[in-house]
Formats: structure tokens, sequence, C-alpha cells
């Protein structure tokens, strides 16, 4: 009789290791770590040194994920081209180019990234050409650019999903 439940155990546990198969879980496996979702930046949890967020990869079958490598949580904020907001140069970004829409700062994605905030900005594309100050280094905030400091204010700061293009 012990055979049997033995057995009946094992074979319990592979037929869930088929089932989450799919997902990369893995309950075979005690080393096992499945993904994480949250649903702020408040409830990101940093795992040996790693940020487990929500959708860091696509995952989703929809068309708006089609041609997203990466999708990730971030904090977005805005900004203009005020010297209080920049530098003594706020209309020249940190890469060399000039402010327009669809310029983004970050400091954790390299200059030339290309994604959309589908949640607040639809499918516009946006593209990290500047920096945001040295406290934000190795955050995940993103800055979008404004035409008017007063524009900027309203947009505020909000959390969402971005598409890394």
């Amino acid at each position: 009789m012990e055979i049997g439940k033995r057995f009946g155990f094992l074979a319990a546990l592979v037929g869930l290791n088929l089932i989450f198969s799919a997902s990369s879980v893995s309950l075979a496996t005690p080393d096992a770590v499945p993904a994480i979702n949250v649903n702020s930046a408040e409830d990101m949890a940093i795992s040996n040194g790693a940020v487990l967020a929500k959708n860091s990869f696509p995952h989703k079958e929809s068309a708006q994920y089609a041609d997203a490598k990466r999708v990730m949580n971030v904090v977005v904020t805005s900004y203009s081209s005020s010297v209080d907001e920049t530098d003594s140069t706020p209309y020249v970004t940190a890469s060399g180019t000039f402010v327009r829409p669809g310029v983004a700062a970050s400091n954790v994605l390299p200059f030339g990234t290309k994604f959309r905030i589908p949640e607040l900005f639809g499918n516009q594309v946006f593209t990290i050409e500047d920096r945001m100050n040295s406290r934000y280094n190795g955050k995940n905030w993103i800055d979008v650019w404004f035409s008017s400091k007063a524009e900027a204010k309203v947009f505020g700061k909000k959390i969402s999903e971005i598409e890394i293009l």
C-alpha cells in the first residue's frame, strides 16, 4: 500500500508539473520560483538583488503586446524645458538631441530605447534620449517631456506598464 501512495503522489506531482509548465513554473524543482505579479510600484519585491515586477516579460495574448520585446512596470513622471527642472541647456537632451514630443528620460534604459505607454498615451512611441537626476539611478522611473510646465504638472506622477519595442 505504501508504494501505491508514493506512486500516486508522484503521478499527481508530474501532472501538476505538466499543467504549470506552460507558465514556466515547475513544482518538481524545489528551486523553481514562480513569476510574481504586482499591482503597483509599492508591490514590487526584491529577491536576490533582482526586482520582480508585474509583466517583466510579455505574456498576454493580445495584439497590444505583439511587437513588444519586454513589458515592465514603471513610475512615469513628466518634465518640461526649464532650467529649474533640467540644467543650463533645457532644450538639449543628454544624448545631444533637441527636446520634442516623444522624448523621454530614464536612468535604467539605454539611449535609443523605444517604448510605448499604452495605458496613458495609446500607440505613441517614445525614445529614451535624456537622463534623470542621479537620485533615480537604478529605479524604474521614466520621465516624459512636455512642451509646457503646466502640462507636465497636470500629468503628475503615475504607475503604468511600458512596452519596450
